[in-house]
């Protein structure tokens, strides 16, 4: 029988990498009886690092869910990778889950992507647990931590939880809800007990700050609490709900996740506290294109949304979903979204990492597996007949590493396109296009690390020989002052000829316009039949381009006069005629070259500022500002040309030591001239001397 929405929790494990993620998740695991013992973190025998590039490389690369019962809930745990390549699956992780909890090492403190984390939590309103992991390091310091996060996020930091001693002194934590204290077991896990005398105190004065905290989220409480100072367990969890759900404040726990100490105050937490999926608020597109909000409710139509793709050798395509509506029961018939047909889903399963076990039903909120629905795409929602809407998709952050690819061997690019396509589809944040300006297949990822695992991975089970290169920018053409130009196109070989002539203006639009036409002949030289083909030889002529072969953009054209043939005239003459004009006077325009210029958004370490805005300075780039954003941390933002970025992961990496991150988009085109444009167009005729 399928668990009740409200006694679901979803929740996602997040934080930098190398925080404990993997551990915590083990232990979590062995805590609910789901597994026996808890793996070691690298053994390659753990629940979320289980596919042969997690094995070899010691870290995780996907997003793994598992579940457990912890009193009477069903509890579904979601973990992501943390290093920043494998963002996507943190996205897919976070969409699902009600709760995120941010793991911070105790030793290390608040990193890059507990930043970044933190942000991605907030654009959702979803409210967090920070859980201090790994007490039993040298340089563990809890309080010092505390101070962080409150001077870093600015919000209500309430431990609910704290150590006795740190680092080789690490002994246990203090439940401060249960006021209980927990040792570590002595084979793993903890076994509870009285709190000792010399930490009773510091309980007690925790405690009372917790029940301000669970006194601030009902206003019968928070009278009651003023009133007697006090409230029973059962109002301080019904209150600490409350808070909890409505994010005024943060719990914060620790322990050591690698033996399962500090995890089951934690798990009582999310068990009775922890918003259910009950109610949480979705955005769906109906027909009509309209942004709607969507209530998760059993008592909804079924639907679903896809969160992720997986193509298993063995499984073939599996679906991980989350239930957003109804009850989706084994062989249900369900409407695709993406395809605009009816689907019968077949079995449905839980999941456990690899492991599969098959269920009858799951209920709105729940997440779980589907097979071999090779039409359903991730972001793809399947509803019911009656109601067909669509789930807004995953938003996800655009890759910012890219490289032209091909196989060695060309008589393979087939082969080599179906696996990119499939690699595709099983990761949002690696995209494929063939770029037609430049002729090249480019692929796109996250990160230099997150390239190489997918072509690896391409090159391992396909025997395939691939060839990676810097891709060609696409650039374009624009012109900078406007232009008068006549053209006849004028042929006779036999028979009808070919007659048209066209007298054209043209003139600069604001950039990003692209394009207008407009017939402005007065007395009808030509009959407007004809404007069709001349416009499709304008647009013709602009896609070739005037001086590197780049599309021209942003220009106007104006038809003010011409002449056609009673006989000799056609859409195709004077289609040519329209094409020859441009040209000539594209001759008289000033055309010159624009550049693609990127937004980025880099976070790093204090320490390596100076070398970085120094190395953005010789890529052309203009610094919009920097500004700290708590822990030792910099975001800096700029503008810079497209160029000049193709290898910036790499280099970046290098400038860094590896520890800095950064952000990606598309922003504007930018006028380029002298010897920049001059070697673009040198490079651009070379290429296609020898395409």
């Amino acid at each position: 029988m399928a668990f009740a929405t409200d006694t679901i929790r979803n929740v996602a494990l997040a934080g930098h990498l190398s925080t404990g993620k993997t551990a915590l998740m083990e232990n979590l695991l062995a805590a609910g009886g789901v597994i026996p013992r808890a793996e070691a973190a690298g053994s390659g025998k753990t629940v979320s690092d289980y596919t042969p590039e997690e094995k070899e490389k010691g870290i995780s690369i996907h997003l793994t869910a598992a579940n457990l019962e912890w009193q009477g809930k069903k509890i579904n745990i979601l973990d992501a990778p943390g290093a920043s390549d494998f963002v996507g699956e943190v996205v897919a992780a976070f969409r699902c889950a009600e709760t995120g909890i941010l793991l911070v090492a105790s030793d290390s403190g608040i990193q890059i992507e507990t930043i970044k984390l933190w942000r991605r939590l907030d654009a959702r309103q979803r409210p967090r647990i920070i859980f201090i992991n790994k007490m039993q390091k040298d340089r563990a310091d809890f309080e010092k931590i505390l101070q962080d996060l409150s001077a870093q996020f600015k919000e209500t930091f309430v431990p609910l939880a704290f150590p006795d001693g740190a680092g080789g002194s690490y002994k246990g934590i203090v439940d401060i809800i249960g006021s209980r204290y927990y040792a570590p077991g002595s084979e793993g896990g903890e076994t509870p007990g009285d709190i000792p005398e010399p930490l009773r105190e510091r309980a007690l004065k925790l405690r009372s700050e917790l029940m301000e905290a669970a006194a601030e989220g009902d206003d019968g409480l928070l009278e009651k609490y003023f009133e007697e100072g006090s409230l029973s367990e059962e109002e301080l969890l019904k209150g600490l709900a409350l808070a909890f759900a409505q994010n005024k404040f943060v719990p914060v726990f620790c322990g050591n996740g690698e033996t399962g100490s500090g995890l089951s105050c934690l798990l009582n937490f999310i068990a009775s506290s922890c918003p259910s999926p009950l109610g949480a608020v979705e955005k769906i597109k109906n027909p009509e294109g309209q942004e709607l909000d969507f209530k998760i409710d059993p008592a909804s139509p079924p639907c679903l949304l896809a969160i992720k793709t997986t193509i298993d050798q063995f499984s073939g395509k599996l679906s991980l979903f989350k239930a957003m509506g109804g009850t989706i029961a084994a062989d249900q018939e369900l409407f695709n979204m993406a395809t605009d047909k009816k689907e019968r889903i077949g079995k449905i399963y839980v999941c456990e990492g690899k492991k599969l076990t098959e269920v009858h039903e799951l209920a709105a909120g729940d997440i779980g597996v589907l097979a071999k629905i090779e039409t359903l795409p991730t972001s793809g929602t399947l509803t019911s007949p009656e109601n067909k809407m669509a789930f807004v998709p995953l938003r996800l952050p655009q890759p910012v590493h890219a490289v032209a690819i091909s196989a060695v061997n060309k008589k393979e690019e087939d082969k080599l396109n179906q696996a990119l396509h499939k690699a595709a589809e099983e990761d949002l944040t690696f995209q494929i296009q063939f770029n037609k300006e430049t002729r090249e297949t480019v692929v796109s990822s996250m990160g230099e690390l997150h390239l190489n695992m997918i072509l690896d991975k391409i090159k391992e089970k396909q025997k395939i020989e691939i060839e990676v290169r810097v891709p060609r920018v696409a650039y374009r053409e624009t012109i900078t002052k406007g232009a008068e130009a006549e053209y006849t196109h004028k042929k006779q070989s036999g028979g009808h000829g070919q007659y048209g002539k066209v007298l054209m203006q043209i003139s600069p639009l604001p950039r990003g316009e692209h394009m207008t036409f407009e017939n402005a002949i007065k007395g009808g030289s030509i009959s407007k039949g004809y404007m069709p083909g001349i416009e499709k030889g304008i647009v013709e002529g602009m896609e070739e381009g005037y001086l590197a072969g780049y599309p021209i953009v942003d220009l106007a054209a104006r038809i003010i006069d011409g002449k056609e043939h009673p006989v000799d005239s056609s859409e195709m003459a004077f289609k040519l005629a329209g094409k020859g004009a441009l040209k000539a006077a594209l001759e008289k325009a000033g055309v010159t070259l624009l550049e693609p210029v990127m937004r980025l958004s880099v976070f790093s370490d204090e320490q390596y500022v100076g070398d970085i805005l120094s190395d953005l300075s010789s890529r052309r780039g203009r610094v919009l500002g920097q500004e700290p954003v708590g822990g030792g941390i910099v975001e800096i933002d700029a503008l810079v040309p497209q160029a000049e970025m193709l290898r910036y992961s790499i280099d970046l990496r290098s400038i860094t030591s590896g520890t800095a991150s950064f952000e990606l988009e598309f922003d504007h085109y930018d006028p380029i001239s002298g010897k920049i444009a001059d070697g673009v167009i040198a490079a651009s005729k070379a290429a296609g001397a020898n395409p």
